[in-house]
């Protein structure tokens, strides 16, 4: 014999699990007294647990307003009892009967009724529980989401100034020395922000995107130095497509002009290399510049090779990959430092998400 309140959409599954439980009594009842008559334990069972049931689903609401959660049972059992008992009695013919004539009913309903009530409403309450925590998970993760993807815009955001201040600068450099490179640096630099400013505006570009853009940088910075600039770029052309974050190349190949090459007065090549590894995608961004004396200890010290553009992209990789992708330096055999980043080889499936 049961007895829970529930919603409106799993009245009929709780009233179900009850009728269940009101057979298994009478077949129980049945079996310790064979002497009775089945049909006739089974309707006073029935009759007793879905009026326990009726009686939680009308007045478990209002008497928990003023009634402790725990206290409230008791009451509702009794009155869903006696109701029962009442139609039982009214069914085989005589209203009072149980009243009168079988005491021992009323000890064997609430017995029954309490346990009912223990296992539907537990049962009941625990799948009211997990939907609930669900449902908090639910939102908890679209939340997470929502924050990610603003923070994921502020990153990038912080890297244009980064880019355009730094690019300016050069510009005002040369604008009284070399007028006709300046001019042609600012045609160069208008294109270059056309393009990635489209691309901050997307969670995610492509290898391809990102490696015009880097053409471009590197272009404004050839004018800029001249011969002591040299740079290279390979990538198979199957790899163009694949997703990528915006803005994600160009903070490391400016770490590799600023601080690899820049300073030598010999200058020096870049070298930009994408391609397929176990596991993933490996994109390295390598100077032959003076290099760095530990490249192990540059994650704990960002600044010894770069400041924010090199942090944002530590950050980014780690927000968007959940961990999984990784930011790491390495010291050429003939000089200079090496940029690695290694994407999972789910990484497109994840930038679709």
């Amino acid at each position: 014999m049961s007895v829970l309140t529930v919603r409106p959409r799993s009245l009929a599954r709780s009233y179900g699990y009850t009728t269940l439980f009101c057979v298994a009594i009478a077949a129980l009842l049945w079996a310790l007294e064979p002497a009775n008559a089945f049909w006739r334990l089974l309707v006073v069972s029935l009759c007793i647990g879905l009026s326990i049931a009726t009686a939680f689903e009308l007045l478990e609401p209002p008497l928990q307003r003023w009634m402790s959660p725990y206290v409230a049972p008791v009451p509702i059992t009794l009155v869903g009892l006696a109701a029962g008992l009442l139609l039982g009695g009214w069914l085989l013919g005589n209203p009072g009967q149980f009243f009168l004539e079988a005491l021992d009913t009323w000890a064997l309903g609430i017995f029954f009724g309490v346990v009912g009530f223990l296992l539907v409403s537990t049962r009941e309450r625990l799948q009211t529980l997990r939907t609930a925590l669900a449902r908090a998970e639910a939102e908890r993760l679209n939340q997470e989401k929502v924050r990610l993807e603003t923070e994921l815009r502020l990153l990038q955001a912080q890297i244009e100034p980064h880019f355009l201040f730094n690019t300016l600068s050069n510009i005002a450099s040369m604008i009284r020395s070399q007028p006709e490179v300046a001019e042609r640096t600012i045609t160069d630099l208008t294109t270059l922000l056309r393009a990635s400013l489209k691309r901050t505006r997307a969670s995610f570009a492509s290898v391809g995107d990102e490696l015009d853009i880097v053409r471009s940088y590197l272009s404004i910075q050839k004018i800029r130095m001249g011969d002591r600039l040299d740079w290279e770029i390979h990538a198979a052309p199957d790899l163009t497509t694949v997703p990528l974050p915006p803005l994600l190349l160009q903070p490391l190949v400016e770490n590799a002009v600023r601080h690899g090459i820049e300073h030598r007065e010999a200058g020096g090549t870049i070298r930009i290399d994408v391609r397929r590894e176990a596991g993933g995608l490996r994109i390295a961004v390598a100077d032959d510049g003076p290099g760095i004396a530990d490249p192990n200890g540059v994650g704990n010290d960002v600044p010894a090779v770069g400041g924010t553009g090199i942090r944002n992209v530590l950050e980014r990789l780690h927000a968007l990959y959940d961990g999984q992708a990784g930011l790491t330096f390495e010291t050429n055999a003939d000089g200079g430092l090496t940029a690695v980043v290694h994407l999972p080889d789910d990484h497109a499936h994840r930038s679709a998400r």
